[in-house]
């Protein structure tokens, strides 16, 4: 039982580094764009989605990526009630939803200034 335990939390925590670890590419693969021009980001990545200006003059290019995932799903139910037990079985499915934006901030002379991310699948 005891070494079972020891197995869980390691595969735990090694489940939970490799998501740190693999966050922390996205980062430093963002940071690195961080002084680039646009237009060797755009080569590289495509067109964005869509661009906004801000009001300092900068332009604000956006890309999104969006992915649903169905996975099947078992369910069973068992218990007693007034007319003895009882059990159910069913199938169906999990609806699972994965998003990300990625900001760019892009000055006057089309040098990338900032960027920044939204969604629960930022990681890449």
């Amino acid at each position: 039982m005891r070494i079972f335990l020891k197995s869980v939390v390691f595969g735990s925590i090694l489940l939970w580094m490799t998501g740190c670890a693999t966050h922390q590419n996205f980062v430093k693969t963002y940071d690195a764009w961080v002084g680039q021009n646009i237009h060797t980001f755009v080569k590289e990545a495509g067109y964005p989605d869509t661009t906004y200006r801000l009001s300092n003059g900068n332009e604000v290019y956006v890309y999104e990526k969006t992915s649903i995932y169905s996975n099947p799903a078992f369910t069973s139910v068992y218990g007693y009630g007034n007319w003895g037990y009882y059990g159910s079985m069913g199938y169906g499915s999990d609806i699972e939803y994965e998003t990300c934006k990625v900001f760019l901030e892009v000055n006057r002379k089309g040098t990338i200034v900032h960027w920044g991310s939204r969604g629960n699948s930022c990681r890449r």
